[in-house]
């Protein structure tokens, strides 16, 4: 398992994959997002893209939005055009941006996040 800090993640491209699942965890509190993450090329010596499960996870989520919209006869998992995140006044800021199917966004704030990648080997 491999494990990536708020302060890591800027390693991590997130842009193209997408959300599949949503999951609201401990107490209703946090928020768990299910991520088909294409990969990248600097980690492809380290990580085995066909057989990880990765996540992401956010600590104590608050003022949450969702806007978007699927076209006509179209659904399925969310495509990320952008993951943006600041850190505010010790909180998270975070934003997923989604262009192409569908199109809108969800912003919230949270205590704290992570990327969780698991090998399902």
């Amino acid at each position: 398992m491999r494990i990536f800090s708020a302060q890591e993640i800027a390693d991590v491209i997130l842009n193209e994959s997408l959300i599949t699942m949503i999951n609201w965890t401990n107490r209703l509190e946090d928020l768990m997002l299910g991520i088909d993450w294409c990969g990248q090329e600097d980690f492809k010596e380290n990580i085995d893209f066909n057989n990880v499960k990765s996540s992401l996870h956010f600590e104590f989520v608050t003022d949450l939005v969702v806007d978007f919209k699927f076209r006509e006869r179209t659904m399925g998992a969310l495509e990320i055009a952008s993951f943006k995140y600041e850190y505010k006044e010790s909180i998270w800021l975070i934003e997923f941006e989604f262009k192409f199917i569908p199109v809108g966004f969800i912003k919230f704030k949270c205590n704290d996040f992570r990327f969780i990648i698991e090998d399902i080997r």
